[in-house]
C-alpha cells in the first residue's frame, strides 16, 4: 500500500485556511544515503543516478509522470517526478553534506498509482525490508540509498522540513535561469525569470526576489561551486542563490527554474529573522 513508503507529514490546514502549494506533492519519498560521502555540488550526478534507477525498476509501460515523455516519445507536457538532494544545512555548524536524497511526486497522481510504479525500486521481492538501491556515478561516486523509515530521522531527511509553509524561502541548490537578460535592466529581468518559475509550478507571483552567489541558508556552497547545467547544444546556463519572498505562506516542496527536475532550484523555508536584507 503507498503508506508502506510515503513520507509522512504535518496534516493539512483546517477548511478555510487553505495554503497554496506547489504542483509537488509535498509527502516525499525520502531514501538515506549510505557509504561514500557527498556534498551539495554533486546533486546533478547524483539525481541523475537516481532518475536512472527509477526507470530501470519501473514496470511497463513506464507511466508519463515517471519518464516525462508521452507514449510516441514526444516530451510531456504534464507534471512529472522531480528529484531533490536532502543536506545537512540550515543549522550550527551545517556543511551542506547530502544526508538523503528524495523523490517529489505530481500532486495529481493518485498515491497507488505512484506505489506501483516505485514498489520495485523500493522493496525487496519479500517486502519485508525496503531495498538498498545502488546509485553509481563512474569515477564521481558510488553508494546506496534506502527508504528512510527511523522513528526520528534528522531534520534533513524530515518531508516537513522542505514543506512547512513560509513566506521566505532561500535557495539550498542554486536556482537556473531558463532565460537570459542584458543591458542595464539585466537584474531586474532575472528576478522575473524566477518569479515565473515560481508560478510555473502552482505558486502566486512572488512579491520580492534577490538574487546573489551566496546562499541565505548556513551550509549552502557558493553558486560558483555547482557544476553548471548544459543545454542540449553544449551551452551553460547562468545560475544563482535567490531569496523568495511571497505576500502570504505557502506550501513546499519548492523546486523551481530549468533544473528543477534534477535537483537545482530547491528552496528551503526561512524563518523571518533567517532572511537576508
Amino acid at each position: 500500500t503507498p503508506a508502506r513508503w510515503m513520507g509522512y507529514a504535518k496534516p493539512a490546514p483546517a477548511a478555510g485556511t487553505t495554503v497554496p502549494r506547489s504542483l509537488f506533492d509535498p509527502r516525499l519519498v525520502v531514501l538515506r544515503l549510505r557509504g561514500q560521502r557527498l556534498d551539495l555540488p554533486a546533486t546533478l550526478r547524483l539525481t541523475e543516478a537516481l532518475r536512472g534507477a527509477v526507470l530501470a525498476a519501473c514496470p511497463e509501460p513506464i507511466p508519463h509522470w515517471v519518464s516525462g515523455h508521452t507514449a510516441d516519445g514526444a516530451p510531456s507536457r504534464e507534471p512529472h517526478l522531480a528529484f531533490l538532494p536532502l543536506p545537512f544545512v540550515g543549522a550550527q555548524n551545517a556543511d551542506g553534506h547530502l544526508l538523503g536524497v528524495a523523490i517529489a511526486t505530481p500532486a495529481t497522481i493518485d498515491p497507488a498509482e505512484v506505489a506501483a510504479a516505485l514498489d520495485r525500486l523500493l522493496w525487496s521481492p519479500a517486502a519485508a525490508d525496503p531495498r538498498q538501491i545502488p546509485l553509481f556515478a563512474g569515477r564521481w561516486f558510488e553508494c546506496t540509498a534506502q527508504l528512510e523509515q527511523s522513528e526520528v530521522p534528522p531534520l534533513a531527511l524530515r518531508p516537513e522540513t522542505w514543506t512547512v509553509p513560509a513566506r521566505r524561502w532561500g535557495s539550498v541548490t542554486p536556482v537556473v535561469l531558463d532565460r537570459h537578460g542584458d543591458g542595464p535592466r539585466r537584474w531586474a529581468q532575472a528576478e522575473d525569470v524566477v518569479k515565473d518559475a515560481c508560478e510555473r509550478i502552482g505558486l502566486p507571483r512572488p512579491a520580492a526576489v534577490a538574487l546573489r552567489p551566496v546562499s541565505a541558508v548556513t551550509g549552502v556552497p557558493h553558486a560558483r561551486a555547482f557544476p553548471p547545467l548544459r543545454r542540449k547544444n553544449g551551452n551553460t546556463r547562468q545560475h544563482l542563490h535567490a531569496e523568495v519572498l511571497f505576500d502570504e505562506p505557502v506550501r513546499g516542496p519548492l523546486l523551481i527554474g530549468a533544473g528543477r527536475l534534477r535537483g537545482y532550484g530547491l528552496l528551503r523555508p526561512l524563518a523571518e529573522d533567517e532572511a537576508h536584507d
